[in-house]
């Protein structure tokens, strides 16, 4: 009776798992096209002749020495203590 039972509730399973799911009636995402907003979009431009590049100097050499060195020793540090803490996990360091 328990091997009923239990094929019972298998064969259960397998037929939930099976049956698809209803497709969602929800509308389907909207579209964003360039030629809808193209007037905002040109507004934001910079004027002709203006030589646009997304890092524009000029630069504060102090900051950009900070933020180098800075990334640079996070970068060490994250990998160092990594690997230190698993050099003492795994008993290769005591």
């Amino acid at each position: 009776n328990d091997n009923s039972t239990m094929i019972a509730a298998l064969r259960t399973s397998a037929v939930r798992a099976a049956t698809r799911r209803p497709m969602s009636t929800t509308s389907a995402p909207k579209m964003h096209k360039a030629k809808d907003t193209w007037g905002e979009l040109v507004k934001t431009r910079p004027p002709p002749g203006h030589d646009h590049t997304v890092f524009e100097p000029p630069y504060s050499p102090p900051v950009i020495a900070a933020f180098t060195i800075g990334i640079i020793s996070t970068g060490y540090g994250m990998m160092y203590f990594g690997m230190r803490h698993q050099q003492y996990k795994q008993g290769y360091w005591k």
